[in-house]
C-alpha cells in the first residue's frame, strides 16, 4: 500500500485531489473469515470533490481479485471485486439529514478527523462481499438422499 493511511477527505474532496495505490489482500483483517486464500492485491483510487451543493464527496474505486472459501465444499471460489463508491462526508450524525431525500447512488458518513485508507477500503469489501459464496456447482451432490427415506414405505 502507499506510505499515507490516514487522509483527510474534506481536503481531499476540496481540492479535487486523487490518490491510489495497492493493497495486500493478507492485510485485510476483517475480511480474513471469509478467504480461502489471502493471496493477491486490491487495486483502489480515491478522488475527491465537491458537488453542487457543496457536499464533499469521494469517490472509491476497488478492484482485484479475492478467493473465498465456498460454503458447500469449502474450496476456492473466485471472487472478482469491481467496486464503484461514492461517499458524501459529513462532520455530526444531524448533519446526514432524511435518508429518503438522499442521492441513492452515494452513501453518507461521519467523518470526526482523518479517514484511514484500509479501513474504508476494507468497510466497502465487506458490504459487497456474498452471504454464503458458493461455487455454481460443486464436487458435492446437490440432491442427497434424506434421512428419512427409509420411512418412505413404513406406514
Amino acid at each position: 500500500m502507499s506510505e499515507q493511511t490516514l487522509i483527510d477527505g474534506f481536503e481531499l474532496a476540496r481540492m479535487g485531489r486523487s490518490l491510489g495505490g495497492k493493497i495486500d489482500v493478507s492485510r485485510l483483517d476483517r475480511v480474513a473469515d471469509a478467504l480461502y486464500s489471502n493471496s493477491g492485491r486490491i487495486d483502489y483510487a480515491i478522488s475527491g470533490e465537491i458537488d453542487g451543493e457543496g457536499n464533499h464527496l469521494l469517490h472509491l474505486s476497488i478492484s482485484g481479485m479475492l478467493h473465498l472459501r465456498c460454503q458447500r465444499c469449502l474450496g476456492d471460489v473466485e471472487y472478482p471485486l469491481q467496486l464503484q463508491v461514492s461517499l458524501r462526508l459529513v462532520k455530526d450524525e444531524a448533519d446526514l439529514g432524511d435518508v429518503e431525500d438522499e442521492d441513492p447512488g452515494v452513501d453518507s458518513i461521519v467523518v470526526k478527523d482523518k479517514l484511514e485508507i484500509l479501513s474504508m477500503i476494507e468497510d466497502e469489501i465487506l458490504l459487497d462481499l456474498p452471504f454464503s459464496p458458493r461455487h455454481v456447482e460443486c464436487g458435492i451432490d446437490a440432491v442427497r438422499e434424506s434421512p428419512f427415506s427409509i420411512l418412505k414405505g413404513r406406514v
